[in-house]
């Protein structure tokens, strides 16, 4: 019985392995983006915090200010949008996405853009019960989280890829490449 469950577990170890999915965590970003300054429009705001902190989490050096040498992330134009997919028959109950996107860019302590601007959209749905306005309000805070720490790890992903590592060297691609 007990060699069935390790069975089992290997089984499902190996499938989750074969599949190519990977646990959210630190991820090892190229030396020239070890030290960042972040500007957003927002600087206190949940997603330059959440950046702040995967980041940091990544081993980046936060800067507090920009300086010689050490790259900025621009985040900005932070939008929400959301649209009904959905109604019931009696109109009690309804189903929206919400979208959340950003724009970013690299640039160096001369301004000068090296990589981006690049968008980072997200979505998810979620169900408004017109009859439990509370609820309603918080599934879409919940989701609006969410998206935010979904964006803030799309953009790690983004700054980890092939296309940013070409840029930081001075070889420019395309954002779709990676």
């Amino acid at each position: 019985m007990m060699h069935k469950k390790y069975y089992l577990l290997s089984l499902l170890i190996c499938f989750i392995a074969g599949c190519g999915f990977h646990l959210r965590g630190n991820v090892k970003l190229p030396e020239s983006l070890q030290q960042l300054y972040i500007a957003s429009d927002s600087p206190y705001g949940p997603i330059a915090q959440q950046l702040k902190q995967i980041l940091g989490h990544s081993g980046v050096s936060i800067e507090s200010d920009p300086g010689p040498n050490i790259i900025t992330l621009n985040v900005k134009n932070e939008r929400y949008s959301k649209t009904a997919f959905s109604q019931s028959a009696t109109s009690n109950t309804s189903q929206y996405t919400l979208f959340f996107s950003l724009d970013y860019d690299l640039q160096t302590d001369k301004g000068e853009v090296l990589f981006g601007p690049n968008t980072i959209r997200t979505q998810g749905n979620y169900t408004v019960n017109t009859s439990a306005v509370l609820t309603t309000s918080t599934q879409e805070d919940t989701l609006r989280t969410e998206l935010q720490k979904q964006a803030a790890y799309q953009l790690l992903a983004q700054l980890n890829s092939n296309s940013v590592a070409a840029a930081m060297k001075g070889t420019p691609k395309s954002p779709n490449e990676n």
